[in-house]
Formats: structure tokens, C-alpha cells, sequence
């Protein structure tokens, strides 16, 4: 097989500054490629255009190029065709561009030649090529870029198009004596073939390349709209890129695809006219295109790593089984769609070809294996099955032009499967500033809240929220240093409106942002899978079920910066969600290990998370909530059960907020039920809550607010039963500011930390009705002061 892995990069042939090399024509020979094209060659004042000529045998390395027509300005024999066989012999089609009284361009005198050979390298003199039939050559018109193809229906017929009136063809049987046969609306340098018994016209239309197809050479259609290849990243190519010659060698073993050559123009602006470089793609199917380009990360200077960020210790064969086996079903390797694992090499083509092939093979799998593949963003059909096998892995580019809403995406599909024990890779360091802290290794010597309202800028630095937050890596400009905020995707791996999901022994790594999102699904099993990301890149929750219904999420270990399981349902979904199951996991993170909110503008229901430990083993401070459960914009929260959780070093057990930020803004209404007023909270059952090394007291509350004309509205939290609650503090010191007045919590988004002091340091509680707390202990600080529990408006 050749070797893709070698192919440097999309340029076969590059402009100099003397010479341009445009319009190739490929052929291939025994294990031998040939490439001829039009050579341009600029002296001073003067310009020739001659046919040049070079050969490879791996697609790779490419000899010198050699002239095989004479400099001479009545001819400038240019435009190659095809190398065409015809009884045994073989025919080089061409054109002269004839500009012998100074024209730019090639005059009236042009004309259809075409060349002997016997070795593929050696050509006899040109002859004309009479396609008018018996139209004395003065009379011929001006004719250029000729193509030579045999009949689909019957081989003794061969047509010549050509570039007149659009583009013209003529048919003849011994390739002397043709009949024009009629035009169409055409771009130029046509190259022609057949396929599934229909002709094909690649076509350069004013930029780009076209696709005509016709099965009779009467009526034609587009297929497909013009394709620009990846020219606006190409400076060698950034006036236009035309002329593209297809080599079908589809039934090749050692190529098995179509090559498709192209030129690139760059004029210099306007300094080297007809200037050029040489490209070539390979494509499986006619519409993905590998273009062998490296990617070119859009921040250069990020990227970098620190102690601390991940957790070494992760126990990969707890969860994930590297010995897999490949399910029953048709494959499709992307690597026989041109995928190579090179570094930087970009795969998004050849990865996509191969999920469409899938697609229209009704269903199969998608394997990725052997290597890591590059990729922009890619896309999954129904009843498709990603297998990333255990040594392969799928890494997003560093380039943000190529990435879209999320990596790997699958929109109103069914019957996804993303298995097979290898790792999805998110580069997320590179799309987030550097921290200004490093990771912290060592304990802090005191815990201490800021107060309520504090600017993230000013935080006193000994404080847990400074702690962390300066260690986080984010998009924005958080510190006012007017950067700018980088561009990233929004998600890695975003189901949208998907059913019957299942996502099982995979490695989900390093995301720039949202690791898993389940929007608005149905019917989704999330097992085996574990989530290993930088914990200091912001905003990168783990798993997020938004707005999605009967979803089980079983034995998943998360590493991550942010919430590490967490439900929500925003604006977007337009849906209330319900029956969610969580069990036997771990988690790790900075933020929220068990999270409901806190986009809440409708329901979540009927969820029980059972069996997990959430736990911060090694860096500090440590997780910001055990169990967070939220309703801050209209939404109702019920039927909730939260049991057997061990807890190792998380600030905040336990953290229940009803508020009314309301995100999206629902105007004011005097319906208290109205989302403006907020949503709420109701039966929630925490039981077996054991955690140890805590910090801050957990917090339980709704809030009281007025209407305009003052009539008090109370939204309590309701049924909130507590029971065989142990909690355990750290014994470091504290820093206590409890002040006179604890105000409402009304508006602000909803974090245990940016609460404030509150003068209780087991449970605090305000605004709850049917408040259970049974066989509560905690045990605090030697220097506490603070009573175990406090009840404010429990009724």
C-alpha cells in the first residue's frame, strides 16, 4: 500500500519564483505515478508556457521537473488532458495557448494537439486534433483544455471535450475523424469519467472545482456544490484553485481511492501572472477530500501542562477493558478512507467519509484504530458504533476554525454506540489562558469564605474561592488584561436529540469545555466510561444530562475542573426531563461532584444517585459540593434521592439553593406561580451522606422577596428529609465573618462559596417546609464557635 503517512502536506509541485507549475494531469503505470502539467516559465519581460513532466512512486517524493515541449511563443504547447490509450498506443491530449504578438492570453489560433509515447516520458510531435470534423483549421475557433474518454456504452466511441462555447464535445471512433456532437454551460479545464454508469464533469467554474454529472451528455446537473478544497488557509493558493484531474484508481490495491490533482494560483498580486503550485487530495467517495494538511494551532503559546492538573493515580482497569473485541457488523476503518496518524496531520475528511459510508451502508462501524487521528469537528449517523479501539485515539485539532459547536457530534439519531476502550481527546489546555496560579499541592493552613458580593478580582487571598479560581484556567478575560476571550467548542462529545444511547469502556480526555452532553435525549446507558480531564480548564463538566430523560449513568470515573455529574434543563430543550439513575461512580473535581442546576427553566424529576464516592485526593482546595441541588430559573425540582455517598476532603456536603436568577429572563408576572418567582424544590431524600474532611457548613433555603407593591412572596424548600448525615472537618483554622444580617439569595448564581459566613457549621437552614434532619452528626474545628444546626422560617 502506499505509504499516505509520508504525503508532507497538500503541495505536490510549488510555485517558485521563476517558474509555476498549473493544469496536471496524472496517470498511473506499474507502480509508477506520472504528473504532467503546464510549466510557466517567467524571464523579465518574457513568459513560456511549455508541457513539464514528473514522476513518484509514493505519492511523496517527486522527481525534478523536465520539459517536454520547446519554448516557442506560436505554440506554448500547455493544459495537458489525459494520457489516453488507444489501440495499443498511448496519447498525451493538450493545447497550444498560442501568444506570439504579446497577448496575455492565449489568441484564436489555439488548438487541440495531442502527443505519441511509448514510456510514459518520451513524446513524439504534436498533432492536431480536427474535433470540428472537416472545418478547415482557420475556421476551428479557439479550442483549449482537452479530456479524451471512451463511451460508457459503447468503448469503440471516444469523446474529446474541450473548452468552447462553454464546454464542447466530439466523438470519433479511430481518432482522426470526429463529429461535434453540441456544448453546455461549463466551467473550464474539464476532466471527465464514469461512474455508476454516468458521466462526471470536474469543472473549474470562476473559483473552485465543479462537479457536473449527465447520463446522456444532453441534460446535466450539479452534484454537489463547488468545492474550495481548504483554500482560504492556503497563502500558495489564495487567488483561486482550479483545474482538478481526478485518477481513479479505486480498483488499485495499493491506492484503492481517487487521487485528485489541482492547481493553486498566486499572482503575487499581479506580479507573476498564471503563477502556480501543484496540489493533490485523495477521496473515497467524492465529497471528503483528504487534503494531507497539518493543523495550525490557533493558540501557539498554550498548551502547557503542570503538576497537578490530572490525577495520576487513576484506576484505568477498574473501568475500562483494553482487550474488547470488535462487534459483529460491517467496518469502516477510516484509515482505508485516507485516515493517518501523523502528528498534527488533519483526518477531519477521511473520519467523515468513513461515518457516512456507515450511514449509507444503513448502519456498521466506525473504527479508529492503531494510532491518533487529528480531526475537527466529525459527525455520527444512526445506528452507527464508534469502536475507538484501546490503541487508538480520536484528538480534536488545535485549530479552532476547523471545530464547530462540539468535536464529535450526533444530532436526531438512533442507535449510537461509542465504545471500543480508546480515548476521545480534547486538547483542552490549548484553548484556555494560562492560570495564574499553579496547581496547589500542599494543604492551605486556614479555610475562609469570602464575603457575600465580593469581585472576583478582589478576593483576599486567603480565601477558598481565591484558592481555586486562580488556579483555573479560563476562555475569557477574567483579570481585565483586554485579551479577548479565546474561541473553543462549547461541548466535546454533544448528543443532540438523540435515542437509545450507549456510551461504554471509553476514555473521554482533556475536553476544552462540556466533556459529554446529553441534550434532550432518550434512553441513554453511560457505563464503564471514564472522563480524565485538566482540572483547571473552566467550564468542563463532566457528564451533563440536559434535558434528557431515562438515563442511567453506571460505574464512570470523572477527573475534572467542573460540575462532575450534573443534571439541567435549560431554555433550549423545551422539555421536562425525568428518570435519572446514578451509581457506583467516582468523581473528582474542583466545582460541584453531584450537581441538579443550574440552567433550571424546567422540570427534573424522579432521579436517584446511589453507591458514589466524591472525593479531592490531591490538590487543594478540595471539591467545592459534594451534592448540589438547584432551582434558580423557574423550574421544579422533585423526587429526589441522593444515598450512600462517601465523601473524602469536599468543602460543602451539602448544598440546596432555590433562588430566582432567572437566566432567560421571563418577564414579571403577578402569578407567583409564574418562572419569574422561581421554580422549586420538593422531596429530596439525602440519606448515608458519610464525608470527611469538610470545610464549610451545608447549606438548605429558599428565599423571601416582595412584590412592587410590598406583599411578601415566600418560596420555601420543601419535604427535604436529611438522615444518617456524619460529617467530619478538617482541624485546620478558620476564618469566620458571620455578618449582623444574612441577606437573601435572590439573584446571584447559586455557589456554596460565594454564600458567605453563615453562624451555624453543620446544617443552616432558611425557608424550609417539612424539614427532616435525623441522626445528624458533624464534627467540627478545635477552634469552633458555631452552633451544630441553625433553622431560620422552618416550618
Amino acid at each position: 500500500m502506499i505509504d499516505l503517512s509520508a504525503v508532507q502536506g497538500p503541495v505536490v509541485l510549488a510555485q517558485t519564483e521563476t517558474r509555476g507549475y498549473r493544469d496536471p494531469a496524472a496517470f498511473y503505470h506499474e507502480g509508477t505515478f506520472y504528473l504532467y502539467f503546464t510549466m510557466v516559465e517567467q524571464e523579465k519581460d518574457q513568459q513560456y508556457f511549455t508541457i513539464g513532466m514528473s514522476k513518484s512512486t509514493d505519492l511523496a517524493h517527486w522527481s525534478e521537473p523536465v520539459r517536454l515541449t520547446e519554448r516557442a511563443k506560436d505554440k506554448e504547447y500547455s493544459s495537458p488532458g489525459n494520457l489516453f490509450a488507444f489501440q495499443g498506443k498511448y496519447y498525451l491530449c493538450m493545447q497550444t495557448y498560442c501568444r506570439e504578438n504579446g497577448e496575455l492570453y492565449g489568441n484564436e489560433r489555439s488548438r487541440i494537439f495531442t502527443m505519441e509515447t511509448e514510456d510514459f516520458e518520451h513524446f513524439a510531435e504534436p498533432v492536431l486534433l480536427r474535433v470540428k470534423g472537416d472545418v478547415p483549421e482557420e475556421e476551428m475557433g479557439r479550442m483549449i483544455d482537452p479530456y479524451l474518454l471512451r463511451d460508457k456504452d459503447d468503448p469503440r466511441k471516444i469523446w474529446c471535450f474541450y473548452k468552447q462555447n462553454g464546454v464542447s464535445y466530439s466523438y470519433s471512433y479511430d481518432m482522426q475523424h470526429w463529429v461535434y456532437a453540441g456544448h453546455t454551460d461549463c466551467g473550464e479545464n474539464v476532466c471527465a469519467f464514469v461512474k455508476d454508469d454516468t458521466y462526471y464533469l470536474i469543472h473549474s467554474p470562476e473559483n473552485g472545482i465543479g462537479l457536473l454529472k449527465s447520463r446522456d451528455l444532453v441534460h446535466f446537473e450539479e452534484e454537489g456544490p463547488v468545492n474550495f478544497l481548504s483554500q482560504s488557509r492556503w497563502a500558495w493558493a489564495k487567488d483561486r484553485i482550479t483545474a482538478g484531474f481526478l485518477l481513479d484508481l479505486t480498483k488499485v490495491p495499493q491506492v484503492g481511492a481517487y487521487l485528485l490533482f489541482y492547481h493553486g494560483d498566486n499572482e503575487k498580486n499581479g506580479a507573476f501572472p498564471f503563477g502556480a503550485s501543484i496540489g493533490m487530495a485523495v477521496t473515497k467517495d467524492l465529497k471528503h477530500y483528504v487534503t494531507f494538511e497539518q493543523e495550525q494551532p490557533t493558540y501557539p503559546n498554550l498548551g502547557n501542562i503542570y503538576k497537578g492538573d490530572y490525577y495520576e493515580a487513576l484506576p484505568f482497569e477498574k473501568y475500562i477493558d483494553s482487550a474488547q473485541k470488535l462487534p459483529e457488523g460491517p467496518v469502516f476503518d477510516i484509515r482505508e478512507f485516507g485516515a493517518v496518524s501523523v502528528p498534527g496531520r488533519v483526518n477531519t475528511a477521511a473520519f467523515q467519509a468513513a461515518a457516512d459510508a456507515c450511514a449509507d451502508a444503513g448502519g456498521g462501524i466506525v473504527l479508529v484504530q492503531g494510532g491518533r487521528y487529528v480531526t475537527g469537528t466529525v459527525y455520527l449517523h444512526s445506528n452507527t458504533t464508534l469502536f475507538i479501539a484501546a490503541d487508538g485515539v480520536l484528538e480534536a485539532t488545535r485549530e479552532n476554525g476547523r471545530m464547530r459547536t462540539a468535536f464529535l457530534v450526533a444530532e436526531n439519531a438512533e442507535n449510537i454506540v461509542i465504545t471500543g476502550g480508546g480515548v476521545i481527546y480534547g486538547n483542552g489546555e490549548w484553548f484556555v489562558y494560562e492560570p495564574k496560579l499553579k496547581p496547589r499541592l500542599k494543604p492551605l493552613p486556614v479555610s475562609h469564605l469570602p464575603r457575600r458580593g465580593t469581585d472576583n478580582r478582589l478576593l483576599p487571598e486567603t480565601t477558598l474561592r481565591y484558592a481555586y479560581r486562580r488556579r483555573i484556567r479560563f476562555s475569557e478575560d477574567k483579570y481585565g488584561e483586554h485579551v479577548g476571550a479565546t474561541v473553543r467548542p462549547s461541548y466535546m462529545v454533544y448528543l443532540n436529540r438523540c435515542r437509545n444511547v450507549r456510551i461504554e469502556n471509553i476514555i473521554l480526555r482533556d475536553a476544552m469545555s462540556w466533556t459529554l452532553n446529553l441534550f434532550a435525549c432518550q434512553n441513554v446507558l453511560v457505563k464503564d466510561t471514564v472522563i480524565d480531564n485538566n482540572r483547571h480548564v473552566a467550564n468542563t463538566d463532566g457528564i451533563d444530562v440536559t434535558g434528557s430523560s431515562h438515563v442511567e449513568i453506571a460505574h464512570c470515573f470523572v477527573s475534572t475542573a467542573d460540575d462532575g455529574i450534573v443534571l439541567k434543563n435549560p431554555e433550549e430543550t423545551k422539555t421536562h426531563m425525568e428518570d435519572i439513575f446514578v451509581h457506583d461512580c467516582e468523581v473528582i473535581t474542583v466545582m460541584n461532584s453531584f450537581k441538579i442546576g443550574t440552567e433550571t427553566r424546567w422540570d427534573i424529576s424522579k432521579v436517584l444517585v446511589e453507591n458514589c464516592r466524591f472525593f479531592m485526593p490531591d490538590i487543594y482546595p478540595g471539591t467545592t459540593s459534594g451534592i448540589a441541588i438547584e432551582s434558580a430559573d423557574g423550574g421544579h425540582v422533585s423526587d429526589v434521592t441522593v444515598r450512600n455517598i462517601q465523601m473524602e476532603r469536599v468543602t460543602c456536603p451539602i448544598f440546596v439553593c432555590l433562588n430566582m436568577r432567572n437566566r432567560n429572563h421571563v418577564p414579571y408576572s403577578e402569578d407567583e406561580m409564574s418562572a419569574y418567582w422561581g421554580g422549586s424544590i420538593q422531596r429530596v431524600l439525602l440519606e448515608d451522606i458519610h464525608a470527611i474532611d469538610a470545610e464549610v457548613p451545608s447549606l438548605l433555603f429558599g428565599f423571601v422577596t416582595e412584590k412592587p407593591d410590598g406583599k411578601e412572596v415566600r418560596k420555601p424548600v420543601q419535604d427535604i428529609t436529611v438522615r444518617r448525615f456524619q460529617a467530619v472537618y478538617t482541624d485546620n483554622k478558620e476564618i469566620v465573618e458571620v455578618p449582623e444580617v444574612i441577606e437573601e439569595f435572590l439573584y446571584d448564581y447559586p455557589e456554596n462559596n460565594s454564600v458567605g459566613d453563615v453562624d451555624a457549621y453543620g446544617i443552616w437552614a432558611r425557608h424550609a417546609d417539612r424539614l427532616t434532619l435525623e441522626d445528624v452528626d458533624v464534627t467540627p474545628r478545635s477552634m469552633n464557635t458555631r452552633d451544630m444546626i441553625k433553622l431560620y422560617d422552618v416550618r
